[in-house]
């Protein structure tokens, strides 16, 4: 059987194969104020493929996955607070763009089987300054996935392997793309907004609603994509997306939030600002 991939020690999480990697008990909302005792020692629950912690008398579990993403946002956002100045990252997008996406993508999907919405690295290019990438990714209804596979395998797409979070990998020469089939309640109201915020033709992923899922994610990458594309927002607009995702925020995720906005104006504004 499995085990699990962190431990508790000294009032803190430790990752069993990558000691430096830690974050204090404390960080969870629901463990403050909660007697040491309780909070340092859980017990270890293996539940049908993931490993989940249970504090007694507090009927609270955490996956392992959860527990990884906060750990991995907690230790991103402090190393950056220690070592971040202000101005000191590439300046924020302030409406001089041409074409983002490659015509080879746009002509793919010019007459989709279905709806969707491009999500991932592309999408974040038309919300902060726009970086290489070649890969696309979109989302789609999970009821959708068998018309959009056969409409790829049309267009000599051939399936790679599954995807963790759902859906499956695609490729076509150089060309990769991602179908992501999530099993999510926000994902068809997401698509049909993106349906009203064309871009380059195509529909491009809400702002509040990437946010979400690169925040949920547990990559150091996606952490770093929220504070670019926070960064050139006014108070009003940040503030705006936190009320939309504020039924999904927990106390965590809504502190991380902040503390990604904050970093990526400090990164934004020039040195004299």
């Amino acid at each position: 059987m499995p085990h699990p991939a962190f431990r508790i020690e000294d009032g803190h999480w430790i990752a069993v194969d990558h000691p430096r990697v830690t974050m204090p008990v404390s960080r969870l909302a629901a463990l403050r104020g909660v007697p040491v005792a309780v909070a340092h020692h859980p017990e270890w629950q293996w539940t049908t493929d993931h490993w989940t912690i249970s504090w007694p008398s507090l009927n609270l579990q955490i996956t392992e996955y959860r527990l990884r993403t906060l750990i991995t946002r907690w230790m991103l956002i402090q190393l950056s607070q220690r070592r971040a100045h202000s101005g000191e990252g590439s300046q924020p997008y302030r409406g001089e763009r041409t074409m983002i996406m490659p015509e080879s993508w746009r002509s793919l999907l010019a007459a989709p089987p279905a709806p969707f919405a491009i999500c991932g690295g592309m999408a974040v290019n038309y919300y902060a300054r726009p970086r290489h990438t070649q890969d696309l990714d979109i989302v789609v209804l999970s009821i959708d996935w068998k018309a959009w596979d056969t409409f790829l395998s049309t267009h000599g797409f051939k399936r790679q392997g599954p995807l963790h979070i759902g859906g499956w990998t695609y490729a076509q020469g150089s060309l990769q793309l991602d179908v992501l089939t999530l099993e999510a309640d926000w994902v068809a109201q997401a698509i049909a907004e993106a349906h009203n915020i064309m871009q380059d033709s195509l529909p491009i992923l809400p702002l509040a609603w990437l946010v979400w899922m690169k925040l949920d994610a547990g990559r150091t990458t996606d952490q770093s994509d929220i504070s670019h594309m926070l960064g050139p927002l006014s108070n009003g607009q940040f503030d705006a997306i936190v009320i939309k995702l504020t039924p999904r925020l927990s106390p965590e995720d809504r502190e991380d939030l902040e503390a990604l906005y904050h970093l990526g104006k400090l990164e934004a504004q020039g040195p004299d600002e």
